[in-house]
């Protein structure tokens, strides 16, 4: 039974992917995947993340952790849509951070929703980078640090593809100071 759930998410975020491929080489933003609505603990799809990116961080001498407040961490979402959003932040962060520096992941609760930020210690984003921070194709100022490829989509198709779980992407960024990528979703229902 495990095995058949695993193959089932395989399916599906196979469809989420192409789909999402489908978005970015045509105008339209209909989407004919929907959403897989289930409880999902926001908590450990987040320590899943942190554990793939830790690895992937080691070999830049870059440390990532992750906390969690000390609560229920269940949102109502699609799994692999949550999972493909923190994929993207995380790769982000570990893309654009030097050698020896850290990022950090934190969920938590805030009202009916939670939140989960990823926090990094890199060079931080211009308010004209910001600016355009969620646009398809932006280029913006700063470049990957071990020369990892980008495309200027990214962000882009993980703020389209949380708004359609009713999820929230932003960010708050200091030039020199880092940045720190929120991911805001609804609470299951108690």
């Amino acid at each position: 039974p495990e095995i058949h759930s695993w193959l089932k998410e395989l399916e599906h975020a196979n469809r989420l992917m192409t789909d999402s491929v489908l978005q970015l080489t045509n105008t339209s933003s209909a989407r004919s995947e929907q959403p897989f609505w289930e409880e999902v603990d926001l908590s450990m799809l987040a320590q899943r993340a942190t554990d793939f990116y830790g690895r992937v961080a080691a070999r830049k001498d870059i440390q990532v952790t992750c906390t969690f407040a000390d609560e229920p961490l269940e949102v109502w979402s699609d799994r692999v849509t949550v999972a493909a959003v923190l994929d993207n932040l995380l790769s982000n962060a570990v893309k654009f951070s030097k050698p020896g520096k850290q990022v950090h992941v934190h969920v938590k609760g805030e009202d009916q929703h939670l939140v989960c930020s990823v926090t990094d210690e890199g060079p931080g984003l211009s308010e004209s980078d910001q600016a355009k921070l969620f646009q398809r194709g932006a280029r913006l100022r700063n470049a990957p640090t071990a020369g990892e490829t980008t495309t200027g989509y990214g962000l882009a198709v993980a703020k389209e593809v949380a708004e359609t779980v009713h999820g929230e992407v932003s960010c708050k960024s200091q030039r020199g100071k880092g940045s720190t990528f929120f991911f805001r979703l609804p609470r299951a229902s108690p």
